[in-house]
């Protein structure tokens, strides 16, 4: 993320962030006039001595003491801290005047774009509180890494079946043949995600709490579990495939009240 792209983010213009970052750049030397910054930054005088002007109401600038033509950059630290306090004022805000409503129905979503699917998927796994059932790349898995260590530090029941083992301590792992970009998650057997995400490329998936679809999807991770515990028991399969499970069953499945048997014992 580009650092103008970031400022935006915070409520500060194009230009606005460009002007705090000429400033901040020159901020060992002597304060600059508008025609200075505007020199420094490549644009119109006029432009700079509006995005001076604004930016000083915005608390990301201060004029000079004694001559008002000249401006400094708020220190970088005071405005982390500035912006820091805002948002978490606005978040606080939010979090209390929200309305919680929930639909009539539940509808099928489409999740489209790298970083909303990143999101979507991301959220899932934060706000899950019983188990998380996933089958993907392991690319995905990486790219998901610290949601994941995060449930398994929470308590919750992790399976994760991939192309690679991904060294998640306390998941249970299931060697399966993933192809790139493919995924599927199931979050406390109320809510399912499923279709591609390629790291870095781009996203689209399905996302809903729909029962019929949550079950269809369980059932389907369900049978990919079975044919690998099949496989495991071949003779001259590799032993140790099946990570965590035990004689006669699968690792982690749900049974139909979607309770999970194993994460009780």
């Amino acid at each position: 993320m580009e650092l103008i792209q970031a400022l935006r983010k915070f409520g500060f213009t194009q230009q606005e962030s460009l002007m705090y970052l000429t400033l901040l750049r020159h901020a060992g030397q002597n304060p600059m006039t508008g025609y200075e910054a505007a020199k420094a930054a490549g644009i119109s005088r006029s432009n700079a001595y509006a995005a001076l002007s604004s930016l000083v109401e915005k608390g990301g600038a201060v004029v000079a003491s004694g001559d008002t033509s000249r401006y400094m950059a708020v220190p970088r630290e005071e405005l982390l801290l500035n912006l820091r306090r805002d948002a978490e004022g606005t978040l606080a805000f939010l979090e209390a005047n929200l309305p919680d409503t929930e639909p009539d129905e539940t509808p099928y979503l489409t999740v489209a774009g790298l970083r909303n699917t990143e999101d979507k998927i991301r959220n899932m796994l934060h706000l899950a509180r019983l188990r998380v059932y996933a089958s993907m790349h392991a690319d995905n898995v990486a790219l998901f890494r610290r949601e994941f260590d995060d449930c398994v530090a929470r308590g919750l029941k992790v399976v994760l079946l991939s192309n690679a083992e991904p060294g998640i301590a306390g998941a249970t792992f299931l060697k399966n043949q993933a192809g790139t970009g493919h995924v599927k998650l199931i979050a406390d057997t109320s809510e399912v995600i499923a279709g591609l995400l390629e790291p870095g490329v781009s996203g689209r998936c399905l996302y809903s709490r729909n029962e019929h679809l949550v079950y269809l999807m369980r059932e389907a991770i369900l049978h990919e579990m079975e044919l690998i515990r099949i496989r495991a028991a071949m003779p001259g399969s590799m032993p140790g495939s099946m990570p965590g499970s035990m004689p006669g069953s699968m690792p982690g499945s749900m049974n139909d009240t979607g309770t999970d048997p194993v994460s009780d014992n």
